[in-house]
């Protein structure tokens, strides 16, 4: 693994907070359907909502995101020698502070296959990376540059912050499989 110089902060809010961040953040910068390369979108602060069976992606180097959000059911998204060319187009792929959260996936051939190149590809240009797998409800997520913090909510993270319950808690039962990166914190 690679040394990186910052650390990156996983933070899971309340729907309705999750809505002020993304509120917060200007409209040209959502991802959104038809959730394709073509809707990627590389800015300081970005956004995506109903992460379902979709792989979603942010790629960071701390100053900027990069943001993907593939559904499974779109063909190309499953050419990820086009995910490789539109990476060497949006950052240099050798930057050590390069880190990445990975969400989504469900239990189906299509939707695993998208994630599992994901991880491939990550893993292949040594890129850390956190993963919130096979989400239990729809999930939203943000990435705001000034605090270099993944935002993330879903109605099971709601549930559970309503509850009071621990933030790691809240992660670990919201999402099938949970890997925090060295990289990573949960905040």
């Amino acid at each position: 693994m690679q040394n990186i110089s910052f650390s990156s902060r996983i933070k899971p809010l309340p729907l309705k907070e999750l809505n002020k961040v993304t509120g917060s953040i200007n409209s040209n910068n959502a991802v959104n359907h038809p959730w394709t390369l073509a809707e990627s979108r590389l800015a300081k602060d970005v956004y995506t909502t109903s992460v379902i069976d979709c792989s979603a992606c942010i790629i960071t180097d701390g100053q900027e995101a990069l943001l993907m959000h593939l559904d499974p059911s779109k063909e190309i998204n499953h050419a990820f020698s086009l995910v490789l060319a539109f990476l060497r187009g949006k950052f240099d792929l050798k930057n050590p502070n390069l880190q990445a959260v990975l969400i989504g996936s469900k239990n189906t051939k299509k939707s695993q296959d998208i994630y599992n190149k994901f991880k491939t590809l990550l893993s292949n240009l040594n890129i850390p990376f956190s993963e919130l797998k096979n989400g239990k409800t729809p999930t939203s997520v943000a990435y705001k540059s000034e605090k270099d913090t993944v935002y993330i909510s879903n109605q099971t993270i709601d549930k559970m912050l309503k509850k009071n319950q621990t933030v790691k808690d809240t992660i670990d039962q919201s999402f099938a499989e949970v890997r925090i990166a060295d990289c990573d914190e949960i905040a």
